[in-house]
């Protein structure tokens, strides 16, 4: 079934923007009483059927079939921006297809990208959500110090994945067995392709934060962001 976004979706009629509208014509070669999907990145999941068609226009009739209530165990992923651009656009591909509330770009002692790429980022994350068929779009956090995030993230529990002897009496567990106790929300924090400093570390350990590892293979920042969501998730299975 085609799947579109829409920030804002009218009822009983939609139009879509001009961008979709082109995918819809040229890309998808839709026809008057197709059926669609649509959603507003909010929870909300319409029906639609296309009742007018053309280059420039393309009107959708809508029924809301259901709002899906927000995620139990939502997610922030705070996470270094690689320096190769496609690495860290295909990361937030992936983070948005398992399933994440937030992502918050950070810029760390060691990072070597400090530029950021909202639009472009936006957009990639909006692609997912229609591949993918979810109702929930994560928000897109500017990118910020690493005490900034932390600081405003300060009212969840958080893990820090690293990978360094630990550096707490508790010991490094990994994240999978970590986040089993975690029954509500939670962030964690994938570090630059140098690692986070010691210093960093202990700042987090100092706001509560709980480092925890990955696994025994030294993982790429994107790879490393995609196995900590997998995982986090995968710990509240039965």
């Amino acid at each position: 079934m085609r799947f579109f976004y829409a920030p804002e979706i009218g009822e009983p009629v939609h139009a879509l923007d001009a961008d979709e509208t082109r995918h819809v014509v040229k890309v998808l070669r839709a026809r008057e009483g197709d059926e669609c999907g649509l959603t507003d990145g909010q929870g909300h999941l319409y029906k639609g059927i296309i009742g007018q068609i053309d280059k420039r226009t393309c009107l959708i009739q809508t029924a809301l079939l259901r709002t899906d209530p927000p995620a139990a165990r939502p997610l922030q992923l705070v996470v270094a921006p690689t320096k190769a651009t496609d690495r860290f656009e295909w990361m937030l591909e992936k983070a948005m297809e398992l399933g994440v509330q937030g992502i918050w770009p950070v810029i760390t002692e060691r990072s070597e990208r400090t530029r950021e790429k909202p639009d472009r980022w936006m957009r990639i994350l909006v692609s997912a959500l229609k591949q993918s068929q979810q109702t929930w779009l994560p928000t897109l956090h500017p990118l910020m110090p690493l005490d900034e995030a932390l600081t405003a993230l300060s009212d969840l529990p958080g893990f820090l994945a690293h990978c360094l002897p630990a550096r707490s009496e508790a010991g490094k567990p990994h994240l999978l067995r970590a986040a089993e106790k975690t029954p509500a929300g939670a962030w964690v924090a994938i570090g630059p392709e140098g690692d986070f400093t010691p210093a960093e570390i202990d700042a987090a350990l100092a706001r509560g934060a709980r480092e925890v590892h990955l696994g025994d293979n030294r993982l790429r920042t994107e790879t490393a962001a995609i196995a900590a969501v997998h995982s986090f998730h995968l710990a509240a299975q039965p």
